[in-house]
């Protein structure tokens, strides 16, 4: 609109020129003006372009600042949620690292551990993937065998034990399996 606005403004002082400067001995049509004093017309008008082109250039500048401060926002939540994740994975591989290793050993694959994270950021399924993969993953290439009896009460380790075959990962520790009939967890064998 408020280009609009201004194009109506820049169509009236352009009539207002037509009249100011057509030459005195031709007949003209009665003046759209009013025959009032032209020079203050104009100024007036001009000062109504000049505001409206102002106004046009902050509210777009207005309008650049709000889209940078939301694109800001989601390249800091991106970034938290990104931090979250790795810390979550940090977590559970170090609980697998912990359940294997001891002493020096455990320390090196735990450095081995924040490199290959730090490494993960810039793989663009890192914070989409599934946890449970990412868990299989890392213990994987840090040669750790996972215990996932150490998960076994959270729903991405059920859910990513149920995915597997039987045969999956043979040597990892795996809790045992529902009754294919009915789902309900093995009884307590303890």
């Amino acid at each position: 609109m408020l280009q609009e606005l201004a194009e109506i403004g820049m169509r009236l002082a352009r009539a207002l020129e037509a009249e100011a400067l057509a030459p005195a001995e031709e007949p003209r049509p009665p003046s759209p003006f009013g025959g009032g004093d032209l020079g203050l017309m104009f100024t007036r008008i001009a000062r109504a372009v000049r505001q409206t082109v102002a106004l046009e250039t902050r509210v777009a500048a207005d309008r650049g600042t709000a889209q940078a401060r939301h694109a800001a926002q989601l390249a800091g939540e991106a970034r938290s949620q990104l931090s979250r994740r790795k810390d979550k994975l940090r977590r559970i591989v170090e609980q697998a690292i912990d359940a294997e290793a001891h002493g020096s050993e455990a320390e090196h694959l735990l450095i081995d551990l924040d490199e290959r994270l730090d490494d993960a950021e810039d793989d663009a399924d890192f914070a989409d993937a599934p946890i449970a993969d990412q868990v299989a993953r890392l213990c994987a290439d840090l040669g750790v065998t996972p215990d996932w009896t150490l998960w076994e009460d959270q729903d991405w380790a059920i859910a990513y034990e149920k995915s597997r075959p039987p045969d999956n990962d043979i040597g990892a520790k795996r809790w045992p399996a529902a009754n294919p009939d009915t789902g309900d967890p093995p009884p307590d064998s303890s």
